[in-house]
């Protein structure tokens, strides 16, 4: 379990070192620490859901491995294409400190306009890709503890796909 701990905090920390790098190198580090301390709680819901996925990956596929069974792994790399996502939406809104050095400023105009709505697509794809991660460690058993849950984890699962979609939509919406 601590080997899952760690990889959970590692993966945490090296999503942290990629935002702050991307912002140092566009803008400065005083900006860096300035658009942190502005959106502290946004970054800090997003390394841990990083965090999270990281860590419920590995051990997935530790108990996978241990189980030899190999034809369930889609489900793991389902999640793993989730936690890239969640990432890719975190840093999307950097790319405006960027483009327009490259002569791209309308696509860096919309990249800010919408950046409230992707880092909330980022937090809702953590919580989706965690979800993915939960309900198959659910439904192969591996945990003890998650297989007593009550809940079913399709079931939730669903239910935060759908909620992500209505929440993104709205920010959309909320954003024109």
């Amino acid at each position: 379990m601590r080997r899952h701990l760690a990889v959970a905090v590692a993966a945490a920390a090296l999503l942290l070192a990629v935002y702050l790098g991307i912002i140092t190198l566009a803008q400065g580090w005083s900006h860096a620490l300035g658009q942190t301390l502005d959106l502290w709680y946004w970054v800090v819901l997003l390394a841990a859901g990083f965090g999270t996925q990281a860590g419920l990956y590995s051990f997935i596929r530790q108990g996978l491995r241990e189980s030899r069974r190999v034809g369930t792994t889609a489900s793991v790399a389902a999640s793993g294409g989730v936690s890239t996502g969640s990432m890719a939406a975190c840093c999307a809104h950097h790319l405006s400190d960027v483009l327009p050095a490259l002569g791209l400023a309308g696509v860096a105009t919309f990249l800010t306009s919408y950046q409230t709505v992707f880092i909330l697509a980022g937090v809702l794809s953590n919580l989706v890709g965690i979800t993915i991660m939960l309900e198959a460690i659910q439904r192969h058993g591996l945990s003890p503890w998650v297989s007593t849950w009550p809940w079913n984890m399709r079931r939730v699962k669903l239910g935060a796909i759908a909620s992500s979609a209505v929440v993104v939509s709205v920010g959309v919406v909320m954003s024109l």
